[in-house]
């Protein structure tokens, strides 16, 4: 990648497009509307360079404009269909399932990190141990095992 050359951008954009569902390209009226069709096209073409989805879904890329409507009901159209077909063959509840699954360990992670912040122990000596890490006195690894250290020494 050369920097400033825009890989950067490109990269991430790559990224977005691999999980997209559906592109809708915006601002497709009056003079502008004839380079969002250009747009959808190209868009629509690097959206079959990506390996189909597991939910049988095949992305699609479409243009609209929020100023004029149009477009806009043909939108929320594919966007029902696609509701519609993931529900229909369990894709939709597949996600959901492992969602709430990941939700209940981030909450468990989450009050994990604020008892260990809170704790008395830990957060009387967490600014002077991180300290030590910061400055090269301990490695990251020993400062972790000393807070973790305090922290069940504070449990038991």
């Amino acid at each position: 990648m050369l920097a400033g050359a825009g890989d950067e951008l490109q990269g991430m954009k790559r990224g977005v497009m691999e999980m997209a569902d559906l592109v809708a390209i915006n601002k497709a009226g009056g003079a502008n509307k004839t380079r969002a069709q250009q747009a959808r096209i190209e868009t629509q073409n690097a959206l079959h360079f990506f390996p189909p989805a597991p939910t049988g879904w095949v992305p699609r890329a479409v243009t609209c404009s929020a100023m004029t409507g149009e477009g806009i009901s043909g939108l929320w159209q594919i966007m029902l269909e696609h509701s519609a077909l993931l529900r229909g063959n369990g894709w939709f509840d597949r996600v959901r399932r492992s969602q709430m699954r990941q939700w209940m360990y981030e909450i468990i992670e989450h009050t994990l990190l604020i008892d260990f912040r809170t704790r008395p122990a830990v957060r009387d000596h967490l600014a002077e141990i991180e300290r030590d890490v910061i400055e090269g006195r301990t490695t990251s690894f020993r400062g972790a095992r000393q807070l973790l250290g305090l922290y069940r020494r504070g449990n038991s």
